[in-house]
C-alpha cells in the first residue's frame, strides 16, 4: 500500500469516527453502516483515479459522480435507469425524500425514527464531509485544512445538546484526526521531503522532530477546537436538538415527539422503555370501546404516507353540534368525559371521543368542521395542563342500517376516494381477493378487518421500520408484519380501492382503569386506526391491528343497544382497555400494562418545547454558517498577517520590520504557487522566485533588495540597502500574480497555502501565552510580588 492510499483510507476512517457523534440523532443506526460502505467506495474511486495523470479537479468530479450513482442505487434504484443512473423520475424521488427529511427534522425529537428522508440527509452529510476531507488531504495535500469539515461535523453531533457521551465522541473524532495527520507526517518523512519551517525562537530542537511536533500540534488543535466550538455554538430550540441525550426542558424529557406527520414516528415511541402519562379522564361511557380519544384525521394519501390536508378553522361553536350526516334512526347514547392533561403535553389538538357534540375548555381554540377536531388558535395554545369536559355520542348502528346505506355524497367521494397513480397493483389485487363475495360496503370492511386481525396471517411487530417509499404497502402485504401504522394505512387504502371513503385517525386507545375509577392514558396508548364513511351514520372506527384495542360491534336490527343517556358521574368498571378482543400476538398482561399499544403519533405528547421552529433545520443552517466561518479563517488570518507585517512603525526602519517583510514575501510566493525552501539562502530564494515566477526587472530587483537586507539583518551589523518595504513587497506580489491563472489568484485569497502556519504555530502560541499568564499570576501571588 503506497502512502497516498494509506492517507486516503485514514481520511475515510477519520470521517467515520467523527460521524459517530451523529448516533444519538436517529435510531436505529444502520444508516451509518450504509454511509460507511458508500464512503469507502468513493474513497476507492479516488485511489484509482489518482494513479493516472489526471487533473486534480477531475479526480474530485469523478468522486462526486460516484457519490451520485451510489446514492441513486441505495435510495431510488426503483425509479432509476438500470437501477443506477438517475433519470427524471429518480431526481423527482430524490426531491420528495429530501423534502420529507427536512419535514422530519422539524417534527421529531431524538432519537428520531429511521425514515428515508432522515437517512438520505445524514448519508449526504457524511459523504459530503468525507469527499471534502479526501480532496483536501489527498488530492490537494492540505491535510491541516481537512480538519475544518471534520470539526464542523463534530460540532453538529455534540454542540447542539447538553448531555450524552461527549467524551466518547471527542475521543473518537480526535483519534481520527490524529491518525490522519500522523499518516501525512509519516508520508513526508518517508519521502525526505518534509518542509521544515525552522526551529522556534527559543531554539527548541525538539520541535523539528516530526513525530513529536506533529503530535503536539495536532493534540492541542483538536483539544481547543473540539472543546471550545461546541461551547460557543448556541442552543437551537426543541425537537431533535432539545431532547438529544435526555433533554432538560419543561417537559418530562422522555423524547416523545409532537409531530404533524404522525405515521413515521410510531416506531420511535414504541421502542421507548417507559410509559409516560399523557392524560387521565373520568367518563360515563358504558363501554371502553367508546373511549378512543381522537386527535386528528389524515385524509391525504400520496402512495407513501398519510397526511392531513389544510382544514379551515372557525371560532369554536357552542355547542359543537351533532354531525349533519347522522340520520335520526341511529341508536345513540350521550357520554360525558372529564379530561385532565399533563403539563408537558404540548400537542396542538385536543384529544376527544368521537363524535364530540359539546366542549367546555379554557383558552383560544378553533373548530375544524371537516374532521370535527379542535386545534389551538395560536402557536402558544396547546393541550398541556388543561381540565376540560367533552360531551360525545356513542353510536350503535345496526348491520342492516349499514348494509342499506346509500352511496356516499359527491363531496365525500371526491375527497376520500382519491388514490395516487403509483399505488402498487398488489394492493388492489389483495383487496379484491379478500372481499370477493362480499356484497356491501360493510361486508367488505368487515372482511378486510378480519383478514388483517385474524385470518390473514399478519403479526404485530414494533421492530418493523416505517418505510416511506412507494413500495411500502406492497412490502407490508408481502412480509405481513408491522404495527398499527401499517395496518391502518393499508386498510384505508384498500377501502378506497373498493369504493368506500376512508381516512386514518390518530389518537389514543382508552387507557387503563385505575383503582379510583379514573382512566390513565400513557404514551404506550397512542394509536392509529382507519375510519370508513357510511351515509346516514358518518365516520365509523375499524380496528385491523391484531391484539390491540377493541373491534367495533354492530348489532342486528333486533339486537341494537337501547338508547339511554348516561349522566352519572360515577365511572364504569369493565375490562382493561388495552386487553383487546383477541389474544393473538401479545400477552394479556402486557396488553393490560399498555406494552402493545402503538405510540408516537401526532398526539405524541410530552415535548420540551415547540417543534414549529424546525430545530434540526436550524441546526443544519448553523452547521452551514459554522463551516463558512471556518473556511473564512485562512483568508482573514492571511489578511491580518499582511497588515501587521507591513505596518509602518514609529521612527526609522527596524530589523524586525525587515524580517517581517521577508516573511511576507515568502508567504506571497507560496500562496501564488512557489512553496518555500528553508534550506536556501535568502539570495538563492529570491533568484528562485524570480525565475519560477518569471518576474520582470523591477519585481526581481525588489526581491533582491529584500533578500540582501534580510542577510544584512541576520549577519551584518547594519542594513545599508535602501528599502521601501511596502512598495517592494507589493511589486513582487503584482509581478507573481500577473503570471498565474485566475484560479491560483483566487486560491491565494480564499485558501492561501501559507495559512497552514496558523495551525502549525497555534500550539506554540497557546503554550507561550499560558506560560506568560502563569508567570504573571505567580509574580502577583508570591511574597513580595507586584499587586
Amino acid at each position: 500500500m503506497n502512502t497516498r492510499t494509506r492517507i486516503a483510507l485514514t481520511a475515510a476512517a477519520a470521517t467515520v469516527l467523527t460521524a459517530l457523534c451523529l448516533f444519538p440523532l436517529v435510531q436505529p443506526t444502520s444508516w451509518l453502516v450504509e454511509a460507511t460502505a458508500m464512503l469507502l467506495l468513493v474513497t476507492g474511486v479516488g485511489v484509482l483515479t489518482r494513479r493516472f495523470p489526471l487533473a486534480r479537479p477531475l479526480t474530485v468530479l469523478l468522486q462526486l459522480l460516484a457519490t451520485v450513482l451510489l446514492l441513486t442505487f441505495f435510495f431510488v434504484r426503483d425509479t432509476a435507469v438500470f437501477g443506477l443512473l438517475p433519470g427524471p423520475a429518480a431526481w423527482g424521488e430524490f426531491g420528495s425524500d429530501l423534502q420529507s427529511g427536512f419535514d422530519d427534522m422539524s417534527h421529531f425529537s431524538t432519537p428520531a425514527p429511521d425514515t428515508v428522508g432522515l437517512r438520505l440527509l445524514l448519508t449526504i452529510a457524511v459523504l459530503a464531509v468525507g469527499l471534502l476531507v479526501d480532496a483536501l488531504a489527498v488530492t490537494y495535500q492540505r491535510v491541516a485544512l481537512a480538519g475544518l469539515p471534520l470539526l464542523a461535523l463534530y460540532a453538529v453531533g455534540t454542540g447542539i445538546h447538553p448531555h450524552g457521551a461527549l467524551w466518547f465522541w471527542f475521543l473518537a473524532a480526535a483519534f481520527g484526526f490524529l491518525m490522519l495527520l500522523l499518516a501525512e507526517g509519516r508520508d513526508r518523512v518517508s519521502r525526505w521531503g518534509r518542509i521544515f519551517h525552522g526551529a522556534s525562537a527559543t531554539g527548541n530542537a525538539d520541535s523539528t522532530n516530526p513525530v513529536n511536533a506533529t503530535g503536539f500540534r495536532i493534540a492541542a488543535l483538536a483539544a481547543v477546537g473540539a472543546l471550545l466550538v461546541p461551547v460557543l455554538l448556541p442552543s437551537v430550540g426543541s425537537g431533535v436538538v432539545a431532547d438529544l441525550g435526555g433533554g432538560s426542558g419543561s417537559g418530562t424529557g422522555n423524547g416523545v415527539i409532537t409531530a404533524v406527520d404522525p405515521m413515521a414516528s410510531l416506531a420511535q415511541s414504541l421502542n421507548q422503555t417507559n410509559a409516560v402519562p399523557v392524560l387521565s379522564y373520568r367518563t360515563t361511557a358504558q363501554d371502553p370501546a367508546d373511549q378512543y380519544l381522537r386527535i386528528v384525521d389524515l385524509d391525504v394519501f400520496n402512495g407513501v404516507a398519510w397526511t392531513t390536508s389544510t382544514h379551515r378553522a372557525v371560532p369554536l361553536p357552542d355547542p359543537l353540534g351533532v354531525p349533519t350526516e347522522l340520520s335520526g334512526g341511529i341508536q345513540q347514547q350521550t357520554v360525558e368525559t372529564e379530561v385532565t392533561t399533563q403539563p408537558g403535553y404540548v400537542q396542538q389538538w385536543l384529544p376527544m371521543p368521537y363524535p364530540a357534540v359539546n366542549l367546555q375548555v379554557a383558552g383560544d381554540w378553533r373548530w375544524e368542521p371537516e374532521g370535527r377536531t379542535v386545534i389551538g388558535g395560536t402557536d402558544a395554545q396547546n393541550a398541556g395542563g388543561l381540565d376540560y369536559t367533552v360531551t360525545s355520542l356513542s353510536l350503535h348502528p345496526t348491520q342492516d342500517q349499514l348494509r342499506n346505506a346509500a352511496p356516499p355524497p359527491a363531496d365525500i367521494a371526491r375527497t376520500y376516494l382519491t388514490l395516487p397513480n403509483n399505488l402498487p397493483p398488489v394492493v388492489g389485487q389483495d383487496a379484491r381477493a379478500v372481499t370477493a363475495g362480499a356484497p356491501t360496503a360493510l361486508d367488505k370492511a368487515l372482511a378486510l378487518q378480519d383478514w388483517f386481525a385474524h385470518s390473514g396471517g399478519f403479526t404485530y411487530n414494533t421492530n418493523v421500520p416505517v418505510n416511506n417509499t412507494s413500495n411500502a404497502l406492497a412490502d407490508f402485504l408481502k412480509n405481513k408484519q408491522g404495527f398499527c401504522v401499517h395496518f391502518a394505512s393499508t386498510m384505508a387504502a384498500m377501502a378506497r380501492i373498493l369504493g368506500i371513503p376512508a381516512r386514518v385517525a390518530v389518537g389514543f386507545t382508552p387507557g387503563t382503569q385505575q383503582a379510583d375509577g379514573s382512566w390513565l392514558v400513557t404514551t404506550k396508548n397512542a394509536h392509529a386506526w382507519p375510519e370508513l364513511y357510511f351515509t346516514g351514520v358518518g365516520w365509523l372506527r375499524f380496528e385491523p391491528t391484531p391484539s390491540i384495542g377493541f373491534e367495533p360491534s354492530f348489532g342486528s336490527s333486533t339486537t341494537a343497544p337501547a338508547p339511554g343517556p348516561s349522566t352519572s358521574a360515577q365511572p364504569t368498571t369493565g375490562a382493561g382497555p388495552t386487553a383487546g378482543t383477541h389474544n393473538q400476538g401479545c400477552p394479556i398482561q402486557a396488553r393490560r400494562e399498555g406494552l402493545c399499544a402503538a405510540v408516537g403519533t401526532a398526539g405524541g405528547p410530552v415535548s420540551t418545547g415547540s417543534s414549529a421552529v424546525g430545530s434540526l433545520r436550524l441546526a443544519v443552517w448553523a452547521l452551514a454558517g459554522l463551516l463558512l466561518l471556518l473556511l473564512l479563517v485562512p483568508m482573514v488570518w492571511r489578511w491580518r498577517a499582511r497588515r501587521t507585517r507591513l505596518a509602518r512603525g514609529p521612527g526609522g526602519l527596524t530589523e524586525q520590520q525587515v524580517l517581517d517583510a521577508w516573511r511576507e514575501l515568502l508567504d506571497t510566493a507560496w500562496d501564488l504557487g512557489i512553496p518555500p525552501d528553508h534550506a536556501e539562502t535568502p539570495r538563492r530564494t529570491a533568484d528562485r522566485i524570480s525565475a519560477l515566477g518569471e518576474l520582470g526587472p523591477e519585481p526581481s530587483a525588489a526581491a533582491g533588495r529584500l533578500a540582501l537586507a534580510t542577510e544584512q539583518v541576520l549577519y551584518a551589523p547594519v542594513v545599508t540597502v535602501p528599502l521601501q518595504l511596502r512598495q517592494d513587497v507589493r511589486s513582487v506580489r503584482e509581478g507573481l500574480a500577473a503570471r498565474v491563472d485566475r484560479r491560483t489568484r483566487l486560491r491565494a485569497v480564499l485558501l492561501p497555502p501559507s495559512s497552514s502556519r496558523l495551525y502549525r504555530d497555534l500550539p506554540r502560541r497557546v503554550s507561550a501565552e499560558v506560560r506568560r499568564r502563569t508567570a504573571a499570576l505567580w509574580n502577583r501571588l508570591r511574597p513580595g510580588g507586584s499587586h
